[in-house]
């Protein structure tokens, strides 16, 4: 029988990987500094890249990463260009038990995807007060198969990366993600949290990615607008906070939403990064009832991939 389906998922967004080359690193650019309090992260134990961190009141993160050496960790990031390249998510489960829970849901389907996840490792990194961080990964390992969009070196031009990972805290979680320092979590912008992260795969291919979606997520897919899967339609599969209490009244909006390009901007992406995270959405509280927004950081460049969307939300 097939594992059963959550219409919400006790999954739940971990953090968003944002690459930066190291000009940008050392100096935030104005669409991150002006909005955004932005805290030292430290140097991963294998000594070839460092973060800087943008901690939100729901639990989540953005890590913006940086090289300082020839990669010999994260090796699936290397050939990646700068700009959103990975999310992570993560469960109130062990690392072990998420990884069984989702191997079994994609032993019964992964829709010809060749998508298996790999056992749990162990990472870390010294923050700068010398405290250590340590967590697990559990990352994604792909294969030939045969629903794999082709050919490879148009729809993954830099490796595939079309699959989130997850992220599970083995020293205290506060560590790592200081969520509940409201020195931390309050930023210019007003921010709270990651709303949604919206996924693009070519329009022929979306039926497998929404099976695979749902066999890592463990949440029902929802169509919303469209005939069936067309560009117009997006599929989403809504996911829980780490800190429900920070998105409250927003319990059908957070999640991943995946969907084909719908413009020329999304082709572009899809041609020139391949199939994978295209944008994320960040949530901001309304100062009045009246007040709904959605603003990319930036009007071109990597800061048009995040976008701030102001609303009020019932409480």
């Amino acid at each position: 029988m097939a594992p059963s389906l959550a219409s919400v998922s006790d999954v739940s967004h971990d953090h968003i990987v944002l690459l930066l080359d190291t000009p940008d690193f050392e100096n935030p650019p104005a669409w991150l500094s002006d909005n955004f309090h932005i805290i030292e992260g430290g140097t991963h134990k294998g000594g070839s890249s460092r973060n800087k961190l943008i901690i939100f009141e729901d639990g989540t993160l953005i890590e913006l990463l940086n090289w300082i050496a020839p990669p010999v960790e994260f090796l699936d990031w290397a050939s990646k260009p700068a700009g959103l390249i990975d999310f992570a998510l993560t469960s109130p489960q062990s690392a072990h038990d998420t990884y069984a829970a989702v191997t079994e849901r994609l032993e019964n389907s992964d829709d010809g995807l060749g998508v298996t996840f790999s056992k749990p490792s162990g990472g870390g990194r010294q923050r700068k007060d010398g405290q250590h961080c340590r967590w697990f990964v559990t990352k994604p390992s792909y294969s030939d198969g045969p629903n794999v969009p082709k050919p490879s070196d148009t729809f993954f031009p830099t490796t595939r990366l079309d699959t989130p990972f997850f992220c599970h805290d083995e020293t205290p979680r506060e560590l790592r993600v200081p969520s509940n320092d409201k020195t931390l979590t309050t930023h210019p912008c007003g921010a709270k949290g990651i709303l949604s992260v919206e996924v693009v795969v070519p329009e022929s291919h979306i039926e497998h990615y929404v099976k695979l979606y749902s066999a890592v997520t463990g949440a029902e897919p929802k169509t919303h607008g469209g005939f069936r899967y067309k560009p117009s339609t997006s599929v989403s599969f809504l996911l829980s906070a780490p800190n429900p209490e920070a998105m409250k009244g927003l319990e059908d909006r957070v999640g991943i939403d995946i969907h084909a390009p719908r413009d020329a901007e999304d082709e572009t992406w899809l041609k020139e990064r391949g199939v994978g995270i295209r944008e994320v959405r960040i949530f901001v509280p309304a100062k009045g009832e009246s007040e709904v927004d959605e603003r990319p950081l930036d009007s071109e460049g990597i800061g048009a991939s995040l976008v701030l969307v102001t609303e009020s939300v019932d409480q």
